[in-house]
């Protein structure tokens, strides 16, 4: 007999033996195979746990989308069965609540009050570590501890990096997700400890759309207030340029107006606008204006003469043209 030792749990083996005898140098076929498993232990890992508070329509109620990561502990410990959810007022933790998911996400109805909430992973020899987090009261305020966040790109990677008035505070969440994601559980986020600064591959994101990033500092099961920005982690010239409004031309002037692209036509932050005009059988000109401006008066205009106007919208990528427009200058 053998005693086979180091093995994972919770996981399938498959044993075979062959022989040999003292005074022989060949080995004996294997025999055949035998399957069994180890057994399961309680997961030994807390869960990933995040949240994202929504006010609800109905006074003194809000919505708590809670989500959480699978266990990544390797070798795993055993099959998950579901996720244990309790929760109570801070102020009265005899009136505890409890949910039982199977799915890595649940949304509680709370009221106005602070909470406690603890998630824990079960399966069939136990349960893990308790993962707590608190969900502030909603006249709470908390100080902006981090003062500045800004972000870079490498070839192979996007980096986040902020400053804290506090550097006690050793823990923080980064979370991110597109602009236009509705979906609070489209969120994606990772902890931080001992640093102030978090990079991930480009790769989790995806090119020439517009995130939302959020740093979170943390104290222990308390979140405090965020610094946000917004980010892309790769830029491309404008998909369309803006079309030119001239309204009612004067004999010497006129007022062009545009509007901003839409978010999903931009692929990058607008840095300028550029706009060109060009008088009938004359030279082009143009005048360039912040990202922050959407309309220019063209003055010294010749009168009495028609002009082509169109404008350029800028990124880091490059610039885009918009449709252009013709209009004429009184005579008079």
């Amino acid at each position: 007999s053998c005693n086979l030792t180091g093995l994972w749990d919770s996981t399938e083996y498959f044993v075979a033996i062959r022989c040999i005898s003292d005074q022989s140098v060949l080995w004996s076929e294997w025999s055949r195979g035998k399957t069994a498993s180890t057994e399961e232990k309680a997961p030994s890992e807390k869960v990933d746990l995040w949240s994202v508070i929504e006010s609800s329509h109905s006074a003194g109620s809000r919505s708590v989308h809670l989500m959480w990561k699978p266990l990544n502990s390797f070798p795993p410990s055993g099959r998950i069965l579901g996720y244990k959810i309790q929760y109570f007022p801070e102020n009265n933790a005899a009136f505890k609540m409890a949910n039982i998911s199977a799915d890595r996400k649940i949304i509680l109805c709370l009221n106005e009050e602070a909470y406690i909430i603890s998630i824990t992973a079960y399966n069939s020899a136990g349960n893990s570590p308790e993962a707590i987090l608190r969900i502030p009261s909603t006249d709470e305020k908390t100080s902006q501890i981090i003062e500045t966040v800004r972000t870079f790109r490498t070839n192979e990677e996007v980096v986040v990096e902020w400053t804290a008035s506090e550097p006690e505070v050793t823990k923080y969440v980064v979370e991110w997700y597109e602009e236009t994601e509705t979906d609070p559980f489209g969120r994606s986020w990772q902890y931080v400890s001992n640093s102030t600064r978090w990079k991930t591959n480009r790769k989790n994101f995806k090119p020439f759309i517009c995130y939302n990033i959020s740093v979170y500092p943390v104290y222990g099961n308390k979140v405090a207030a965020p610094y946000s920005i917004q980010a892309y982690s790769q830029e491309k010239k404008p998909s369309e340029g803006p079309v030119a409004d001239t309204g009612i031309p004067g004999k010497n002037e006129v007022t062009i107006k545009w509007k901003e692209i839409s978010k999903d036509k931009r692929n990058g932050f607008i840095t300028n606008y550029t706009i060109f005009y060009k008088p009938e059988d004359g030279k082009e000109l143009n005048e360039t204006v912040n990202s922050d401006v959407l309309q220019y008066r063209l003055k010294s205009l010749q009168a009495n003469t028609q002009y082509t106007v169109y404008i350029m919208a800028s990124n880091e990528a490059g610039g885009t043209n918009g449709e252009p427009k013709t209009f004429k200058t009184l005579k008079f």
